[in-house]
C-alpha cells in the first residue's frame, strides 16, 4: 500500500511510475505505446517498495507513521502524504527504508493521536478537507489499489459504515457538506448502496472503481472524443416476432472496464451475435488507451453504450432536486463525447419529474429502464425499453429468451442484461451467449432477431413512427 501511494505521489507531477500488481496490468502497459524500463526487484522482503522508493526517495520529504490496527491513521496518513510530499508507512516499513537509503527527511507520528473515526475524521474535515480536490471524493476499503489515484488528485478518501452508526452518518454528511462537492464531483471506490444515496443529496454521482489499478498513470493521456461507427438500422418489425438486444452488465464500473470486460473481449467468439457492453464515460478522461483499444477491437456486432446513469451511477429519485437538471446536461454531454448512443436508467420512478427531465434532456436514441415498473414505453421521442432483469447464467439466459411471450397482434421488444461476474467463467461470455442464442433459434425457428441496441432502439421508432434518432 505505501508502494501504491508513492506511485501516485510520483505522478502528481508527471505519469513516470506504474505499478505492477497483476499479469493484466503488466499486459495493459502495452497499450499506453509508450517506452519503459521495469525496475530490478532486489532480494527480501517488501521488494517493489524498496525499489520504487530507492529511485523516488528524494521525492520523499515527509514519512508519515500509521497504525494498520486503527485504519482511520491511513486515511488521514493518505491525505496529509499526498498534501506534503510524504508517504504513509508502518512503523516497520519507515525503519527498514531509513536504514537501508539512509533518508533524511521528517517523519510525523498519526498512530496515537486520535481516540477514533470520529475525531480523526473532524480533525481531516478542519485540517485536510479544505486542500483536498473538489472534483472527487474517495470511499474504500484498505488495501484497494485506486489509492494511487486517491494520491494523485490529492482527494479525501474515507471509510465510514453510516448504515450501523449514526454518529458515522453524520460524518459522512458532514464530509459531503463541507467538502465544496457539487454536481460533476465523483464519487470514487466503492462503500454500498448507502453511500451512494447520501452523495445524491449534494450532487455527487459513484464512478465504483475500488479495484481500478494505476489511475495516476492513465489519467495522464490527453482526454479524447470518441463516435461510434455507424447509428441505429431499423428493420421492418413484424407481429410474432421477438427483437432482441442483449448487453453486458456493469460496465459503469471503471475496474469492469479495466478488469473483467477487457479479458472478456479476448473471446473469440465475440461478433457471432450482437452484443452490446456497457462501458464509462469517464475512460476518456481516467484511461482514453483503454476506450481507444475497446473502440479498435470492435466488430460490427459490437456496441459500446452507458451503463446506469451515464457518465455516473446515480439514483434518481435520491439525486438533490435542485441539481438534478445539471447534472442531466452534464451527463449528455459525457455520453456524447463517449461516441454512446444508449444508456441504462435505474431508480428513477415512472412517472416522476426526474424521469421526465432525464429522457428530455439525455439526447439518447434509447433507455433501457431497469425497475419493477417498466413497460415499453416512449417520453418524447424517446424510447424506453424494459432492461429485463439480470442474466446470471448461459441457461438462464435461454430459459429468459425461451420464456419470452409473443404476440400475433404486434412484435415484441426485448431487453436482456447479462452479468459480466457470474455469466462468464474466463473469457468465454460470448461463446456462451452464441450458444444459448443457437438453441433457442433451433427450438423456435425464425421468431427471434437479434440486434445491437442502436438497431433495436431505431427499429422500435419506425414501428411506432417517431423521430429519427437524435
Amino acid at each position: 500500500m505505501t508502494a501504491v501511494a508513492l506511485e501516485g505521489l510520483v505522478n502528481q507531477t508527471s505519469a513516470e511510475a506504474y505499478v505492477d500488481l497483476a499479469t493484466l496490468n503488466h499486459d495493459q502497459l502495452a497499450l499506453a505505446g509508450r517506452p519503459y524500463t521495469e525496475l530490478r526487484l532486489p532480494r527480501g522482503n517488501d521488494r517493489g517498495l524498496r525499489v520504487l522508493f530507492e529511485k523516488y526517495q528524494d521525492r520523499v520529504k515527509e514519512m508519515i507513521v500509521y497504525d494498520p490496527a486503527k485504519d482511520w491513521t491511513w486515511y488521514l496518513a493518505v491525505m496529509a502524504a499526498a498534501q506534503q510530499n510524504g508517504i504513509p508507512v508502518t512503523e516497520t516499513n519507515a525503519a527498514l527504508l531509513k536504514a537501508e537509503f539512509g533518508w533524511k527527511g521528517t517523519t510525523e507520528d498519526f498512530r496515537n493521536r486520535w481516540f477514533n473515526r470520529i475525531q480523526a475524521y473532524n480533525w481531516a474535515i478542519t485540517n485536510l478537507l479544505p486542500n483536498c480536490s473538489k472534483k472527487v471524493v474517495f470511499t474504500v476499503k484498505y488495501g484497494y489499489p485506486v489509492f494511487d489515484y486517491v494520491v494523485a488528485t490529492k482527494g479525501f478518501v474515507f471509510w465510514l459504515d453510516p448504515d450501523k452508526d449514526p454518529m458515522q452518518k453524520t460524518e459522512l454528511e458532514k464530509i459531503y457538506h463541507m467538502g465544496g462537492y457539487g454536481v460533476g464531483t465523483s464519487l470514487m471506490g466503492y462503500a454500498g448502496d448507502s453511500a451512494n444515496i447520501t452523495a445524491n443529496k449534494y450532487g455527487i454521482g459513484y464512478v465504483v472503481s475500488d479495484w481500478y489499478a494505476n489511475g495516476s498513470f492513465w489519467s495522464s493521456f490527453p482526454n479524447k472524443t470518441y463516435k461510434q461507427p455507424t447509428r441505429g438500422r431499423a428493420v421492418t418489425a413484424v407481429p410474432g416476432k421477438v427483437y432482441v438486444a442483449i448487453n453486458w452488465s456493469d460496465g459503469d464500473n471503471v475496474q469492469i472496464d479495466q478488469i473483467g470486460t477487457f479479458v472478456l473481449w479476448q473471446d473469440a467468439a465475440r461478433g457471432s451475435v450482437p452484443t452490446a457492453t456497457t462501458m464509462s464515460p469517464t475512460l476518456q478522461e481516467l484511461n482514453p488507451p483503454l476506450l481507444d483499444w475497446y473502440y479498435t477491437h470492435m466488430t460490427t456486432n459490437d456496441e459500446l453504450m452507458a451503463g446506469p446513469g451515464g457518465v455516473q451511477f446515480i439514483y434518481g429519485k435520491n439525486f438533490n432536486d435542485s441539481l438534478f437538471p445539471a447534472w442531466c446536461k452534464l451527463n449528455r454531454e459525457w455520453i456524447a463525447d463517449a461516441g454512446f448512443s444508449s444508456a441504462c436508467l435505474w431508480h428513477t420512478d415512472y412517472p416522476s419529474q426526474k424521469y421526465t427531465t432525464y429522457t428530455a434532456l439525455c439526447g439518447l436514441a434509447g433507455i433501457f429502464k431497469g425497475g419493477s415498473d417498466v413497460t415499453n414505453r416512449y417520453e418524447g421521442s424517446t424510447p424506453i425499453l424494459a432492461e429485463g432483469g439480470a442474466v446470471w447464467s448461459e441457461a438462464e439466459l435461454y430459459e429468459r429468451l425461451a420464456g419470452t411471450k409473443i404476440s400475433d397482434k404486434a412484435p415484441v421488444f426485448v431487453g436482456v442484461k447479462c452479468i459480466v461476474g457470474n455469466f462468464v467463467k474466463g473469457d468465454d461470455g460470448f461463446a456462451r451467449v452464441q450458444r444459448a442464442v443457437a438453441r433457442v433459434n433451433a427450438a423456435y425457428p425464425g421468431r427471434f432477431v437479434f440486434m445491437l441496441p442502436k438497431d433495436l432502439f431505431a427499429t422500435f421508432r419506425k414501428y411506432y413512427h417517431l423521430p429519427d434518432n437524435p
